[in-house]
């Protein structure tokens, strides 16, 4: 007992030593204030500016609430018996039922109900107001409508199928989903999806904007959160997963001649703001050296002189990593220019390559095809991967095509998905490579067999940002989101390059060369395995260092910096 007394005692102090040590970066969906909210059944959140204003679903009651306390200033009869959405506008409070279909104006000076429609379907959850214009989630649509009486200028698919909730911030639609528990930074003319967030309770009931917050009501917690959207650092780290992970590599020469002159060069996995490495790497064979290639990409290289017929040879590597989820919320207003991404950057990831092509006409005529007269990276970035994701078809059938091809035929592997859209971008001038990875593959203990490439661009302000267009070839909007600027924790990412590169050509994780004395039957193989460390008490070192208590999402400085 006095020793568990003895090391929370530690622990604690270490939080405290590591909050006046270290300065706070929050993340995108942190949460900087909560408070209860004033209703056992909460379902809309909404704001004039100054105050919350929150439904009750059971009771019938609208109440007005101070932000800085969630103390009830006033309450209203709500003008139906289920109100759920809530939207301000003008001195009013639109309020929707999503069981008659009803949307109802309630003057708040008056508290009487000016005006009445009809929404466009009855399961009418969510609605937001901007520039003149409602916007009413019904039955997994986003509908615009004329405030005055209901009429649809247009509407779109949600972002999923049980979406709930909305608010707008003046530039962006903010759509809640309660199945999924994330929150979606959505374009208000089209209902493409630019960023998902993690909602901080399991059932998002409303969702408003306030003084540059994010504002969240959760009907299972009973809870009014305010959000952190923008601050120092741009992504989010989540779902730390720790293992071991040992790559193997074999060379089977079944003969009749012997292999010569065998090389091997095996990619080194790297520090990363989602990737740290917790021990030592293990080799079965020491290297003969290491080398970095022109992309800052670390091998390890080993030289064989024979690998004589009937034999085989086999490296490993085993590494114990940490490796967690990254989400970037990125707003396309603070990408900047082309012209404000370094020089260097620029210079060197826009470049040709045999595996690119682009000075091919095919994709200089493609690439002006999508781009048109786009100056944003961030769109540049997101047209050509919606076109990406449009034209292929996930099909893995061995080699790796170049990219006209590839877009030609309509089909390929991730190298190749990855291929087209760095080929695309750099044809367009925005710098981009690409990452490869030993894959968790279902349960935490696996084996992969295939591994997994994907693209990174450069955008201002945020640096290098993941994109897979194969992971976002998905039919909901939510999933093709989830390729763009994140990254789950199933990859230990050994690889990040930009092509033909000295030591491992066009390749990743790995690449050889040898000379056989006549003609061999040879095999490569590669196999990636993970295996769950399992959960340690912290040394009495950890347990009083600055950082070791707190949430592993937020670290006491942001990884990279």
């Amino acid at each position: 007992m006095t020793t568990g007394i003895a090391r929370l005692s530690r622990l604690l102090l270490s939080a405290i030593v590591a909050c006046l040590t270290c300065p706070a970066f929050s993340a995108p969906g942190d949460v900087a204030a909560s408070f209860n909210a004033p209703c056992k059944y909460p379902s809309g959140l909404a704001t004039d500016g100054t105050h919350l204003f929150v439904a009750d679903w059971r009771e019938a009651l609208i109440y007005q609430v101070n932000p800085e306390d969630g103390a009830v200033q006033r309450t209203f009869a709500a003008p139906t018996l289920m109100p759920h959405g809530l939207a301000y506008a003008d001195g009013r409070l639109f309020i929707s039922d999503d069981h008659t279909g009803g949307v109802f104006a309630l003057n708040l000076d008056t508290g009487i109900v000016d005006n009445i429609f009809e929404a466009p379907s009855s399961r009418a959850t969510g609605l937001a107001f901007h520039d003149g214009i409602l916007f009413i989630l019904a039955s997994g649509q986003v509908y615009r409508v004329l405030p005055e009486d209901g009429t649809i200028l247009g509407y779109y698919r949600a972002p999923e199928g049980s979406s709930r909730c909305l608010a707008h911030d003046g530039k962006y639609l903010w759509i809640s989903d309660r199945v999924k528990d994330e929150i979606y930074m959505v374009q208000p003319e089209t209902g493409k999806v630019l960023g998902i967030l993690a909602a901080p309770g399991p059932y998002a009931a409303g969702i408003a904007f306030l003084d540059g917050f994010l504002w969240n009501v959760d009907f299972q917690t009973r809870q009014i959160y305010k959000l952190i959207i923008h601050d120092e650092q741009k992504y989010t780290l989540s779902e730390p997963r720790r293992a071991r992970i040992e790559h193997l590599w074999v060379l089977n020469n079944y003969g009749p001649r012997d292999v010569i002159g065998l090389t091997v060069n095996l990619a080194l996995p790297m520090e990363l703001p989602n990737q740290k490495q917790l021990a030592e790497m293990v080799f079965s064979t020491p290297p003969t050296r290491t080398a970095t290639d022109k992309w800052g990409q670390e091998c390890a290289l080993f030289e064989f002189p024979r690998v004589a017929a009937g034999t085989k040879q086999v490296l490993t590597y085993s590494v114990e990593a940490e490796v967690s989820q990254i989400r970037y919320l990125i707003f396309p207003d603070e990408t900047g220019t082309l012209d404000d991404i370094p020089a260097d950057i620029r210079e060197q990831y826009t470049a040709d390559g045999s595996r690119y092509r682009i000075s091919s006409p095919y994709i200089q005529e493609t690439a002006k095809k999508i781009v048109g007269d786009e100056k944003n990276p961030y769109w540049i970035a997101r047209k050509i991967y919606d076109y990406v994701i449009d034209h292929l078809e996930y099909q893995m059938v061995g080699g790796w095509d170049v990219p006209e091809v590839v877009l030609e035929r309509g089909s390929g592997s991730c190298s190749e998905y990855t291929f087209a859209f760095i080929a695309l971008c750099r044809a367009a001038g925005l710098p981009a490579r690409y990452q490869g990875s030993i894959v968790v593959r279902g349960d935490d203990a696996s084996i992969d067999e295939a591994f997994h490439r994907w693209a990174q661009v450069y955008l201002p302000n945020y640096g290098w940002v993941p994109v897979d267009a194969n992971r976002g070839d998905k039919p909901s909007l939510a999933d093709q989101c989830r390729g763009f600027g994140s990254l789950a924790n199933r990859f230990l990412i050994t690889t990040q390059n930009g092509g033909d590169s000295e030591y491992l050509r066009w390749g990743y994780n790995s690449s050889i060369h040898y000379k056989t004395t006549g003609w061999c039957r040879i095999s490569e193989d590669h196999f990636g395995f993970w295996e769950p460390l399992e959960p340690t008490e912290p040394t009495e070192e950890e347990a009083t260092s600055p950082g070791a208590v707190g949430d592993e999402t937020n670290t006491c400085t942001p990884p990279g910096r």
